[in-house]
């Protein structure tokens, strides 16, 4: 166990220099970033468990939920302390940019590691986004968005999590989830990314956006919402 930290700007300037080293060198050794004067001790002090191994987005936010919760610290403690995500995603770097088969780092773009203060980014963060989403809807209405690995990012998240209107809309992700979720396998049904399939997820996004314009979205009820869209989304009302 290790008690949780807040980068400091010079922690985040070694911990971008260490991961563009790794662009070119996989195995470059990992600064410890876990010392003054590159962090400082969160307050209150409360540990983490810095082994603890993740299968998913989704198992990734529930223990953070969990542990801020049994930290007795509220959503509103955290979000926004960007020196936290940037140390807790330093603290789990190796399950957040794993090694390939061919002993290759799988490195996303920075903004996934380093936490920013743009929301356009914020988001994208491997460990702030999935926490963000998770507090502020739940188990259930999560899933459409986390289930893939702590590594990955997924078009769910682009698509939605990218524009606050849709995210912070509860009733509206609500009715996404009913539309896309398989509720027996807790992934995306079968076809839902696509571009080509009528009813997908950025026709949703586009139909949503115009609805916006005439009918007040935050005062429906998310069944409310799917009888308004069109028969090209009657598919995805029917599939359970």
């Amino acid at each position: 166990m290790i008690a949780i930290r807040i980068m400091t700007d010079e922690g985040e300037n070694e911990f971008s220099n260490y991961f563009n080293q790794l662009k070119s060198d996989s195995g470059y050794p990992r600064p410890d970033l876990s010392t003054p004067p590159y962090s400082e001790e969160f307050c209150p002090r409360v540990m983490i468990n810095e082994t603890k191994q993740f299968q998913s987005k989704l198992e990734l936010a529930k223990y953070l939920d969990d542990f801020f919760t049994q930290s007795n610290l509220k959503r509103e403690d955290v979000l926004g302390r960007n020196g936290l995500w940037t140390w807790l995603a330093y603290l789990w770097f190796d399950q957040l940019a794993p090694f390939d088969n061919s002993g290759n780092r799988l490195i996303g773009e920075m903004a996934k590691y380093i936490c920013s203060s743009d929301y356009r980014d914020y988001y994208r963060h491997f460990v702030a986004g999935p926490y963000m989403i998770y507090s502020l809807h739940g188990k259930n209405n999560s899933r459409i968005f986390l289930y893939s690995p702590v590594y990955e990012h997924n078009d769910f998240i682009e698509q939605i999590a990218s524009r606050q209107f849709l995210i912070a809309h509860r009733n509206l992700v609500e009715a996404f989830s009913i539309l896309y979720l398989d509720s027996a396998s807790g992934k995306p049904k079968r076809g839902a990314q696509s571009r080509k399939k009528p009813g997908n997820i950025r026709r949703f996004v586009r139909i949503v956006q115009q609805f916006e314009l005439t009918y007040d979205l935050y005062e429906m009820r998310p069944e409310q919402i799917i009888d308004l869209l069109p028969p090209e989304f009657d598919a995805w009302r029917r599939n359970p």
